[in-house]
């Protein structure tokens, strides 16, 4: 049974509307001023109905339709003012209560009823649609805790050394949201050689925080039928060349129907011993290195296609001699299209920066956070508009 609260100083109003609806099957509590109104309602929560007059003693109809309105709480209250006085400046003080109908005295039984039902059809939407909000509020909890499981595992493939044989690695990773596209690592490939990459799924979010674990876990896999980044040869292992590594990723991660991602990426490999970089970048910017011995940087990185867009693909690598002391800098496009106003961060300013921290006292281990944090202080914010990442490189010699 629906419940509507009546309040009328009048008691021959009361009993006259309140035999009219309960007619038609209300269930209808009567009181005669507005405190007593308040009082019922703080018991009542199931009331979400109130028909009150205008002129009452003590707490009037607006004052009462003013504080109900005002109070912070779930339940929406459907507030109707009667009055003998069909004036405007009524009306409009009404309205400015927070009223939701306005009804004249002398208005016939029927067309009050018929007024109730379509309050009651507000109410009935209402309703729902708060049911609905508290769904989606639980969904999006479900899905927030998901995302911050599905970071946490991101942030658990990183590399956890920070030295494999002569070569000391330092990185900073931000994604744009809580799950993003961008990968780096390393890993040893033999007694002489070290590989390390980073590369730049398309997009943002769940799609490509996947692919990029894909990608890494591919990646992982140095030894068997899967691996990408050895090939057997005479029944032996042997180390592939970056653009080999480049080329397979390519075949293997195909844009499909279902699936419109591709990736920027730059695989490189270092013969520990000689110094020696073999290198191959595919749609990524090109990498920066710094000259330890003219305290200079260098731009290295060929333009080849994208991966995953298209196939077949030919791949070149290519390679350069790090002197002892050298640093390469691996990054993707979101930290050199950092944004201030109209101007991005660029190249040229990241290498400034690089050349800043290397000539400096500062520690080799912080060199990286300090360069990405020049970035976040030259676009004025913490949050990049993309995802992004920066690897440091150091040879020992």
């Amino acid at each position: 049974m629906k419940s509507i609260l009546l309040v009328d100083d009048s008691k021959t109003v009361l009993l006259y509307i309140s035999s009219a609806l309960e007619k038609q099957g209300y269930e209808v509590i009567a009181v005669e001023d507005g405190q007593s109104a308040l009082e019922v309602l703080t018991y009542r929560k199931d009331i979400q109905f109130v028909l009150s007059d205008l002129m009452m003693p003590g707490i009037n109809g607006i004052e009462l339709c003013r504080q109900l309105k005002s109070q912070v709480s779930e339940r929406y209250i459907f507030f109707v003012l009667l009055s003998s006085r069909n004036d405007q400046s009524s009306i409009v003080k009404g309205i400015d209560a927070g009223a939701d109908d306005f009804v004249d005295k002398k208005t016939s039984v029927e067309e009050l009823q018929a007024r109730i039902r379509a309050g009651f059809r507000t109410l009935e939407l209402h309703n729902k649609l708060v049911e609905r909000n508290k769904e989606l509020d639980a969904a999006y909890q479900t899905i927030h805790q998901d995302l911050q499981s599905a970071s946490h595992l991101m942030e658990q493939l990183l590399p956890a050394e920070s030295t494999i044989q002569n070569v000391n690695f330092s990185y900073v990773y931000k994604p744009c949201s809580q799950i993003g596209g961008d990968m780096l690592g390393y890993f040893e490939l033999d007694e002489q050689h070290v590989a390390f990459y980073v590369f730049d799924v398309s997009g943002h979010g769940v799609s490509s925080a996947l692919m990029a674990f894909s990608i890494q876990q591919t990646l992982s896999q140095n030894l068997g039928p899967d691996s990408i980044t050895m090939e057997l040869r005479d029944g032996d292992y042997c180390i592939s060349e970056p653009a080999a590594v480049i080329d397979r990723l390519n075949r293997r991660y195909q844009q499909t129907r279902n699936s419109q991602l591709y990736f920027t990426m730059v695989y490189a490999i270092l013969n520990t011993e000689s110094g020696q970089l073999r290198y191959c970048t595919a749609g990524h910017p090109k990498f920066l290195v710094w000259r330890a011995s003219t305290e200079t940087t260098e731009l290295a990185g060929e333009d080849n296609f994208m991966i995953g867009a298209l196939q077949p693909m030919e791949y070149v690598g290519n390679q350069i001699i790090l002197s002892e002391g050298d640093v390469v800098w691996l990054y993707s496009d979101g930290l050199i299209e950092a944004r201030r106003g109209e101007a991005m961060y660029s190249v040229q300013r990241l290498a400034s920066s690089i050349k800043a921290v290397c000539t400096s006292q500062l520690e080799a281990e912080v060199q990286a956070r300090c360069v990405f944090e020049q970035v976040q202080s030259w676009q004025n914010k913490d949050e990049f508009d993309d995802d992004a990442s920066l690897l440091q490189v150091r040879w020992r010699g």
